[in-house]
């Protein structure tokens, strides 16, 4: 009889019987987590006013919310903008009480938002000057309905996200040596001006670099390295240093300008080119080139090619034809679009042109091999001048 349970104590549930308050609670999770998304799935964000329109302290709010529900649902509404590969972001949320139906956000609806920022001087920026950087960003808004706490955490939807591109480039304008400029200074005074209303809060770094065959001067900037880089001018010129490297005769040379606020890129000019030449005024070229007679001479004359070559040939033949090679210094053969050159009886005068059909260096020697039907050979040394590269 010892052993023997009394009924009652039998009845009791024992200690590891406790399953329905846990059960409860995650059926109440539960009930809580579909209403969240349901709530949230009757919320819908239109950004369409300001897609493909640089934000700025006064267009930030300008926004829809649709409540496409029968209530009005009090939400927190969180905003984030965010450079793309960049630490740069800032954020703000607030509370609002959204009514059924299309709900116009505004600036002046909006009682002080509580708001986040990276980098001070991007706070500075965004407020005192009504700007953002340089650069790609995202700018997304999510909305938190808002419940009697629980356990479970709230859903946090992301509804709506615009992407916009800041580049001011007409903001920083290059000023000297002018676009594709022809410069007889080997240490130029470089110069641009700056159209913000703070300009005189800015940095600026400036780059130059060479401009290489088959590049556009935008990709010379991007990918060669520069000969020449500062990045912390305080002014709107700067000379050419003569620390830097030298610049070189008739080598293509690109520029550009970047402005910053604080160590924060606001925007860059154009890229813009210049070459550096012989100054033509301590060398003066005849403006008319006399026809050179050139069977007459034996070579012993270096002839100065401006753009082209002007010979004169007396044939006596009916039929004759001159063959022409074009070499270089090293005796090394030059295409050319034409190679024979028809005459006729008597006096033939012949431009052979060069500046817009052969590409020749710029105070380049060459030889011109002319040979008559009659196989004799004739010599004209030149040396060439384009006529882009001097002063007219």
């Amino acid at each position: 009889m010892k052993n023997r349970i009394p009924i009652i104590q039998a009845l009791q549930p024992t200690q590891e019987r406790k399953p329905l308050p846990v059960l409860a609670l995650l059926l109440l999770s539960m009930i809580f987590a579909l209403n969240t998304k349901a709530q949230s799935n009757m919320l819908l964000v239109d950004m369409s006013a300001i897609d493909g329109i640089e934000i700025n302290q006064y267009n930030l709010f300008n926004y829809k919310i649709e409540n496409k529900s029968s209530q009005s649902q009090q939400v927190q509404v969180k905003g984030i903008v965010h450079y793309k590969r960049s630490a740069l972001n800032f954020s703000y949320q607030y509370n609002i009480t959204l009514q059924p139906g299309v709900n116009i956000i505004n600036k002046d609806l909006i009682s002080s938002p509580s708001w986040t920022f990276s980098d001070n001087a991007l706070r500075e920026l965004f407020f005192d000057h009504n700007k953002l950087p340089q650069g790609t960003y995202e700018y997304c808004i999510s909305l938190i309905p808002k419940a009697p706490p629980v356990e479970a955490s709230p859903i946090n939807t992301i509804d709506a996200c615009v992407y916009q591109t800041v580049n001011d480039i007409f903001l920083i304008n290059l000023i000297d040596p002018e676009n594709n400029a022809k410069i007889y200074e080997y240490h130029p005074m470089l110069s641009w001006v700056v159209n913000y209303p703070f300009a005189s809060e800015l940095s600026y770094k400036i780059r130059v670099a060479e401009l290489k065959e088959g590049q556009n001067p935008q990709n010379a900037i991007t990918r060669n390295n520069p000969v020449y880089q500062d990045n912390n001018v305080m002014s709107t010129s700067t000379v050419y240093p003569v620390t830097a490297k030298p610049l070189v005769l008739w080598q293509p040379y690109v520029w550009t300008v970047d402005a910053y606020y604080k160590g924060i890129l606001l925007g860059g000019a154009e890229v813009w080119k210049f070459t550096i030449v012989e100054d033509s005024t301590l060398k003066p070229l005849p403006v008319n080139q006399s026809y050179y007679e050139f069977e007459k001479h034996h070579g012993e004359t270096i002839l100065e090619a401006k753009g082209e070559l002007k010979l004169k040939y007396i044939s006596d033949l009916k039929a004759d034809t001159l063959c022409i090679r074009l070499m270089d210094s090293h005796d090394e053969e030059i295409k050319i679009p034409q190679k024979q050159i028809p005459l006729v009886p008597g006096d033939n005068r012949i431009v052979f042109e060069i500046m817009e059909k052969i590409n020749l260096k710029h105070n380049g020697n060459y030889n011109l091999i002319i040979k008559t039907t009659d196989n004799k050979t004739f010599t004209v040394p030149f040396k060439y001048t384009n006529p882009l590269y001097i002063k007219q």
